[in-house]
């Protein structure tokens, strides 16, 4: 689901896997449309070849295509929120070999992991990701907010589970509360009651 940490891991997996030096090249690209994922794919010839001007978008993606298909180093190609629309794009320009090669996929749906496995045609793995429990998500309220475990009271910490609580435990929320707190001071009690204030004014409007 939006905001569980598709995105993070992915960005986290790639900055340690090049600081480790696993992969020489790392490409990243949305793929929420056709238009994004073309740009993506295009970046990826104008970031090996810049020398290379391809003014044809069709000859452009072949040739990265290729590219990758053909590449003798490592390298790692993130495709970022893939939906049902994008799929029929990457039938026609995935990379059909290259064991150099490994693409990590985001993607909110089962059925469209699924129909990534038969587009790759190769050994593969599928994570399905879950919200983290309250505790992880409560330290990463407390980690991002600034707020040392020393100073933390058992009432903080009743108002942090609420919190977190409230926003379904989603690390993309939960960071977004923290840095609220951050950078406003303010309290936790008062951001449980900002979050509850909004909810009755969401129950008020669906009645």
């Amino acid at each position: 689901m939006p905001g569980v940490g598709k995105s993070q891991i992915s960005l986290y997996y790639a900055v340690k896997s090049f600081d480790g030096g696993r992969y020489t090249y790392i490409f990243w690209t949305s793929a929420t449309s056709v238009d994004k994922l073309t740009q993506g794919f295009c970046k990826v010839l104008d970031l090996v070849h810049p020398d290379r001007h391809v003014p044809d978008q069709n000859v452009k993606l072949t040739a990265a295509r290729l590219w990758l298909e053909e590449c003798t180093v490592n390298w790692l190609f993130i495709i970022d929120n893939v939906d049902s629309s994008t799929l029929d794009f990457l039938r026609m320009h995935f990379p059909r070999k290259n064991s150099q090669g490994d693409v990590l996929f985001t993607t909110r749906t089962v059925a469209v992991a699924e129909a990534l496995t038969i587009i790759t045609r190769t050994p593969n793995s599928t994570l399905k990701l879950t919200t983290p429990n309250v505790h992880d998500s409560i330290d990463l309220l407390f980690y991002d907010a600034g707020i040392r475990s020393e100073t933390i009271t058992p009432v903080q910490l009743s108002h942090a589970e609420q919190l977190v609580e409230s926003v379904g435990r989603l690390p993309l929320a939960v960071a977004q509360a923290a840095s609220f707190i951050k950078e406003t001071t303010t309290t936790l009690d008062d951001m449980v009651k900002l979050y509850k204030s909004d909810e009755r004014r969401i129950e008020v409007r669906g009645v």
